[in-house]
């Protein structure tokens, strides 16, 4: 399982598919994602564009600039999973 993550077509195809899940999510999310919360309530957002599509555009950055970081793979990674949290937030 360790020797896929650290193949070299794996952060590719992880980014591509973050791209993928943000342009389904686009028409069904709403106009502004809650990004932070204090006591229960939301109290900071962003909008859906920036909420939806920051974090692969990053990733697809990380992505070029990976040729001279080795480091930046396990970036690539911890992205994904806040991506995965926006775009449980953004569904809810």
């Amino acid at each position: 399982m360790i020797k896929i993550l650290f193949h070299p077509k794996t952060p590719v195809f992880v980014t591509v598919l973050a791209w993928l899940a943000a342009m389904i999510v686009v028409c069904s999310a709403p106009l502004e994602i809650p990004v932070h919360f204090m006591n229960g309530q939301a109290d900071r957002f962003v909008s859906r564009w920036g909420g939806l599509f920051g974090f692969p555009a990053l990733m697809t950055v990380l992505l070029i600039i990976r040729n001279w970081l080795d480091t930046v793979v396990r970036l690539i990674y911890v992205l994904v999973l806040l991506h995965i949290c926006m775009l449980c937030i953004a569904l809810m």
